[in-house]
């Protein structure tokens, strides 16, 4: 028997559900979406929703849970070098590229998400995922940071708002801007606070 996650029929199922919670969240705050508008909307039964998940919240966060997973799948990046220092082992980091490419893809189901103002939850969501990959970051290159008399908080705390906050300006903004003027914008920005040491500016990865 095929597994669950690989059977193309849950895969479509699945990915019609999630569909659905996305338009759904264009017209409702998510506590007043119900199973019913959720089924009516993928075309499916209660009895079929429920044999894969246990309740409206149980799919509301898995479903989330599979966009950020796709998402960061996409978007974090292994590279070797940083601030002129090798890593053998390698660096996980995030692509600003990537991330505007993958969310032009995605525009749809992104616009959804980030820019309405009835739903905070995913926004919320994905800051605190970045949250703990960059704090992998920080733990995994401490030695090498440059020294702040700044509480390494504030420090994540301002540089993931940044970079978040331009992710929300350029899609409220219709993304008139494709995603690499984008990645090059970021990179001359960049460019201006680099360190001869590591800093948390260098998470987010723009590629040359």
């Amino acid at each position: 028997m095929e597994n669950s996650r690989t059977d193309p029929r849950v895969v479509k199922t699945r990915n019609n559900l999630k569909q659905a919670l996305v338009h759904l969240m264009k017209e409702y705050k998510i506590e007043n979406i119900s199973v019913q508008k959720i089924t009516e909307t993928a075309s499916i039964t209660r009895g079929t929703f429920y044999l894969h998940y246990k309740d409206k919240q149980d799919f509301i966060d898995r479903a989330m849970n599979g966009i950020l997973d796709d998402f960061f799948e996409n978007v974090m990046i292994e590279v070797y070098s940083l601030a002129g220092k090798s890593y053998p082992n390698g660096v996980k980091v995030f692509s600003m590229q990537h991330a505007f490419k993958y969310i032009e893809d995605e525009a749809d189901a992104f616009d959804v998400l980030l820019n309405n103002p009835e739903n905070v939850v995913f926004f919320d969501r994905l800051s605190d995922r970045v949250g703990v990959e960059i704090n992998h970051f920080y733990e995994k290159l401490e030695p090498d940071f440059v020294e702040l008399d700044v509480p390494t908080d504030i420090q994540m705390a301002l540089i993931v708002s940044a970079e978040l906050g331009l992710i929300k300006y350029w899609l409220q903004k219709g993304m008139i801007y494709t995603p690499r003027y984008m990645s090059s914008s970021v990179t001359k920005l960049m460019t201006q606070l680099k360190h001869d040491k590591i800093f948390f500016t260098d998470f987010f990865y723009t590629e040359a």
